[in-house]
């Protein structure tokens, strides 16, 4: 579901009696700013308007930013007009809509599944970081979507985020800053941090330092783990951008902002949801009942946790839920890349700090699971070795991110269009000590094959392609794969 544009044709009136007319919102966050293209003296550009008791503190950073990045000759769109709001509430800085074909993250998803070109992008990302450095500069607020692509150009945006590089440690923060891009590729492209670094040096005429690349290594898996934490595990359970969230005493409410018309007037009642009646029971157990049911037209997978007896409600009283668990994990794999169903909302009954029933509400995705896709007599040994290939391939990013899922019954991974995702998160962790984890990896590994014990030919057919894709035999030999 994609969120409603409330600034579609919306007109903001600035202080030197011109006006803006918004076209869409690229960017908004309540109290503070808003990005959108907009239409202006009848040409196209780019507004960034600041808002609240630090609107002029962050324009003028803004101001700042874009001086030095045209100073130091760096692509970054013209700064077209500067003004205060009519009604005095903030600060407009109008840039020139140049012609791209979208952001470097638009480009990263266009090339999922083509690894040349992520390379060539993120070679290009290297250059263009290198060069902020080379001219004493950082971009704090690293992320893809603030670089803009042209061509083999790329246009720097966000120029609140530009800071002067430190004259004391400026290896070390450029190296970090460095470390923060790789961070956002995919676990799995780590192998191309060697080839990018060397770009990185010769683009800065520095030596190249084996340590100095081992550290890059371990640097950008630190960061992309904290990143995804930060998300995962504390900011969807507070009001943002993506949740809205409602905390009283006797629950704790946390829905995705897409889904708040279509969920609110229904979920004061959330067990009429589980009625037969009212939805499709797929599980009645004593640990958890789930059901789909039709919300404003989307099909919804409902999960209640169950509370069995006084003392598992004793036990789980002051713990966090397990609806909670699947709520972040969820989150998580997104963070990662990793498909999985769309999370909806988490519902938590309680009373004052002590936790009840718990609910965790997801998209429900009408595809067959892995044993189902691999039953089917009818379907092309070619199209079965393929979705084996992806399939293992997705063990192994789980691996290299040390992701264990600890339920890998055939149940838990759907097959959409030849592609694995996963369900059932509430048990899945992210370990952090490498030896206890490859031990609970091949654990998961030898869970997933049992589900074709009486089936040689699709076991064989998965062993070979962990033979193919795993570069580590460690957890291959542990759990029996030889």
């Amino acid at each position: 579901m994609t969120k409603p544009d409330k600034w579609a044709d919306a007109v903001i009136f600035l202080g030197d009696g011109s006006k803006l007319v918004c076209q869409r919102s690229v960017r908004y966050v309540p109290g503070k700013r808003l990005v959108c293209k907009a239409n202006w003296q009848q040409q196209e550009v780019y507004a960034k308007i600041f808002n609240g008791e630090h609107a002029e503190r962050h324009a003028v950073r803004e101001r700042s930013g874009w001086q030095s990045l045209s100073q130091a000759g760096i692509l970054t769109p013209a700064l077209l007009h500067e003004s205060v709001l009519a009604d005095g509430s903030g600060k407009a800085l109008l840039y020139k809509a140049i012609d791209v074909t979208g952001s470097a993250e638009d480009d990263w998803r266009a090339f999922a599944d083509k690894e040349e070109g992520r390379l060539a992008l993120m070679l290009a990302l290297t250059r263009t970081v290198a060069a902020h450095h080379q001219a004493g500069l950082l971009q704090t607020d690293l992320y893809l979507k603030n670089f803009l692509v042209q061509g083999e150009q790329l246009y720097t945006l966000d120029c609140d985020g530009i800071r002067e590089l430190s004259r004391f440690c400026s290896r070390r923060q450029a190296l970090h800053n460095l470390a923060t891009l790789f961070s956002k590729m995919d676990v799995t492209d780590d192998l191309w941090i060697p080839e990018l670094y060397r770009q990185y040096c010769q683009q800065r005429g520095w030596p190249q330092h084996e340590p100095d690349c081992k550290a890059l290594q371990g640097l950008a898996g630190l960061i992309r783990r904290k990143t995804a934490s930060a998300y995962a595990d504390k900011k969807v359970f507070r009001a943002c951008s993506d949740v809205t969230v409602e905390k009283t005493p006797g629950r704790f409410l946390a829905i995705a902002s897409a889904w708040v018309k279509l969920l609110q007037p229904e979920i004061g009642e959330p067990d009429t949801w589980l009625d037969k009646q009212r939805g499709r029971r797929l599980k009645s157990g004593n640990t958890c009942t789930l059901s789909v049911v039709d919300i404003g037209g989307q099909q919804v997978v409902v999960k209640r946790y169950n509370i069995k007896n006084f003392w598992h409600r004793l036990n789980r009283a002051l713990r966090p839920s397990r609806a909670a668990s699947c709520w972040a994990n969820a989150h998580r794999l997104v963070m990662y890349g990793i498909a999985s169903a769309t999370p909806v909302a988490l519902l938590e009954k309680r009373c004052g700090p002590f936790r009840r029933q718990a609910y965790f509400l997801a998209e429900y995705i009408d595809a067959p699971d892995v044993a189902e896709f691999f039953a089917d007599t009818q379907m092309p040994a070619a199209r079965k070795l393929s979705a084996a290939h992806r399939i293992v391939s997705l063990f192994y990013k789980l691996y290299l991110l040390k992701i264990e899922h600890g339920d890998c019954k055939a149940t838990n991974m759907k097959m959409v269009d030849g592609k694995p995702l996963l369900l059932d998160l509430d048990s899945m962790r992210q370990r952090s000590c490498s030896w206890f984890f490859v031990r609970r990896h091949a654990r998961d590994l030898r869970r997933f094959l049992c589900n074709w014990q009486h089936e040689p030919a699709t076991t064989d057919l998965l062993i070979s392609a962990f033979k193919n894709v795993y570069k580590d035999p460690r957890p291959l030999q542990r759990a029996g794969i030889n």
